[in-house]
């Protein structure tokens, strides 16, 4: 019988429970909003100064974008069926979930500036129609997640563009531009760190552990050597966990009768259980040390800073909250070409995570207790 972590069968119920939360909160709460908003963009009514604007500038036609998603598709499947990583038939499966998902995700971002994620369900399905074949699963879960995050994306590019009034053809044509840069960029960096670090996402080397590779590595496992009917089947003691399915379609329900029945109870509005269950799915690639980080910024900044210093919130918050990401990501490429890559290391202290870089030195005992040996070997 396969044995799984218990936060990994935690994280795979709130997965379950995820996916169908979503779509019954989207419908129940957004669907009539949505129905007007897809009947008005038919009729091409202009609702907003914003839209009024823009209309002045030529739209960038659909064809450019059909041509655009057929030619990406068309490679796609010559590179899925060609190159043995599925049959060329699921790309239309991955694509047509991806789809499905990316309305009630582009909401949910647009409220709490999270998603669901679809590694679960996607690799649930893949699992089931294609057993025993990891690198099958994979694929099918990547094109699925990034046709919704790459989507996600380009209606957060788009969106951005109609505020800043930038003209439909020039976001086209800067999309395109980006998209190619991008990929070339990430495809080189790959390929240099893999060739340039030694034992990179290893156990070997803590300062390179790459928790989100592990996991997905593991998920792949899981999923597609083993499969879903041996991890889930009725003679597992898992199997209980595919109850989160019914136990998320049937969260929002409640929620949304009592708004119906009382609508001036201001706190209901703030009850958003696809919210919830996305923000616990994180867990098993998050650190110990993220989740009270989050709260206690998310407490400062959204609750103290909010009711106590108005002004200052609305002038400053999301400017703050841009720069320290800007931040991160300027420190972490500076001490990757200054420090790290001239062999000068931090101090091994508990502020660093210890000797394993997560403070946790148990956490990847194995079932017999063994530990590995966490001497770096750089």
């Amino acid at each position: 019988q396969p044995r799984i972590t218990a936060i990994f069968a935690f994280n795979y119920a709130i997965g379950f429970a995820g996916t169908t939360c979503i779509l019954v909160h989207t419908c129940l709460n957004e669907g009539k909003d949505i129905f007007n908003r897809f009947r008005s963009s038919i009729s091409d009514v202009v609702d907003d100064i914003h839209g009024t604007l823009m209309a002045q500038y030529p739209e960038a036609p659909e064809w450019w974008y059909t041509v655009v998603f057929i030619v990406g598709f068309t490679i796609a499947l010559i590179v899925c069926q060609v190159g043995g990583f599925m049959p060329w038939y699921m790309l239309f499966l991955a694509v047509i979930i991806g789809f499905i998902f990316l309305l009630p995700n582009a909401i949910m971002q647009a409220v709490a500036n999270i998603t669901m994620g679809l590694n679960v369900i996607t690799e649930f399905i893949a699992g089931m129609i294609m057993p025993g074949d990891p690198i099958a699963n994979v694929t099918f879960k990547t094109y699925a997640y990034i046709t919704q995050v790459q989507g996600l994306f380009f209606l957060s590019d788009l969106k951005l563009g109609h505020y800043m009034k930038i003209p439909p053809r020039i976001m086209f044509m800067t999309q395109i531009v980006a998209t190619v840069v991008a990929g070339i960029v990430n495809f080189v960096t790959a390929i240099y760190l893999i060739e340039t670090i030694p034992n990179i996402c290893t156990e070997k080397n803590i300062e390179w552990r790459c928790p989100i590779s592990t996991t997905f590595y593991s998920a792949s496992i899981i999923w597609g050597a083993i499969g879903p009917l041996k991890i889930f089947g009725s003679n597992s003691v898992y199997w209980p966990l595919l109850f989160g399915f019914l136990i998320g379609a049937l969260l929002p329900v409640p929620v949304w009768m009592l708004r119906k029945k009382y609508p001036d109870t201001k706190w209901l509005q703030y009850v958003h259980f696809p919210i919830i269950l996305s923000a616990t799915s994180a867990i098993p690639t998050a650190p110990p040390g993220e989740y009270p980080s989050w709260l206690i910024v998310g407490f400062l900044f959204n609750f103290v800073l909010y009711r106590y210093a108005r002004d200052w919130w609305k002038r400053y918050a999301f400017v703050f909250s841009a720069s320290m990401s800007c931040g991160v990501v300027v420190s972490a490429l500076l001490i990757f070409f200054a420090l790290t890559n001239n062999n000068v290391n931090f101090p091994t202290w508990w502020g660093t995570g210890g000797i394993t870089g997560d403070g946790c030195p148990l956490a990847s005992a194995n079932f017999s207790g063994i530990m590995p040996d966490y001497k770096p070997l750089l």
